[in-house]
């Protein structure tokens, strides 16, 4: 068997979609890392099983934003952010999970993510055309 590192940098540049987190390799048998290019906006949106990890590789700054009192996507929609989270190059954050949230970027931006296995990029919302994560098999 031979072990290899994975540039996190020379991996999102192969991403040719925005909002499309594709599978890197898996920790633990439980939490997937996964690179995504992103620009423009997501949907608001969380994960009532699992915290959810940001790291800014490359272009950004991208935004976190949060709604904190709010307790579905359209509750977020209506009432809006209540905190902002800001990520340069090398910031990191976790998204608590059960909070709704919508990562923005104005520019292209190469992000890595940490999760649960399994967990879909648009968390408790109905499937739309931005679910489509890689299986975690890919990748590896």
């Amino acid at each position: 068997m031979a072990f290899k590192s994975t540039n996190l940098k020379e991996r999102v540049d192969t991403v040719q979609e925005h909002w499309h987190p594709q599978h890197i390799l898996t920790l633990n048998s439980s939490h997937s890392i996964k690179v995504a290019s992103i620009k423009g906006d997501f949907v608001w949106h969380s994960h009532p099983d699992t915290d959810e990890l940001f790291y800014c590789v490359s272009g950004g700054p991208f935004r976190i934003e949060l709604c904190t009192s709010a307790t579905s996507p359209q509750e977020a929609e209506t009432k809006g952010p209540d905190e902002t989270v800001n990520l340069r190059i090398g910031d990191v954050f976790c998204v608590p999970k059960a909070m709704q949230h919508r990562p923005m970027a104005d520019v292209e931006t190469g992000i890595m993510l940490i999760e649960k296995v399994g967990t879909v990029n648009t968390g408790e919302r109905e499937r739309d055309e931005r679910t489509k994560d890689v299986p975690e098999s890919a990748g590896k």
